[in-house]
């Protein structure tokens, strides 16, 4: 390979070393928000639930920076499946702790809808969005069960 050949390599390859650092750099930051705070990923199961999509259905709407529960705060003991949506221009995920549930989430996603399928016992219940930041913001709300 001659002189002229190697030096317009190293002279390209010198050029493309910034940009595969920022789209490494850019591919590490989205699979860490993906992850998000404490969630866990897929079908999330708690309390002896089922397979995902087994309970009885609840609609859940996440936003910058609520959260609703259709049919309002009061549940029967039972095996629900939280169809959760976000609404918001911010990556958001479901997050249920309570009695026998302890941080059964569905994972950190941009938009659309992750199920959740939970088994609830009586008592009260902690929705809210683990991401850093969002419950301190409002993303955070209670349900009675019993």
């Amino acid at each position: 390979m001659g002189a002229a050949v190697r030096r317009l390599l190293m002279t390209r390859t010198r050029h493309l070393r910034p940009v595969l650092v920022v789209l490494v750099a850019a591919a590490i930051a989205v699979g860490a928000a993906a992850c998000g705070g404490g969630s866990s990923g897929g079908s999330s199961q708690a309390g002896g639930s089922g397979g995902a999509g087994g309970g009885t259905p609840v609609d859940v709407t996440l936003k910058d920076f609520s959260i609703a529960v259709a049919g309002g705060s009061t549940l029967a003991p039972g095996t629900y499946t939280f169809h959760v949506t976000n609404q918001g221009p911010s990556a958001h995920n479901l997050t249920i702790n309570g009695p026998g549930v302890a941080n059964a989430a569905t994972p950190t996603f941009p938009s659309g809808t992750k199920d959740l399928t939970v088994t609830l016992k009586s008592g009260s219940y902690e929705l809210f969005c683990s991401v850093p930041g969002h419950k301190q913001a409002g993303m955070d709300t209670h349900i009675t069960v019993g």
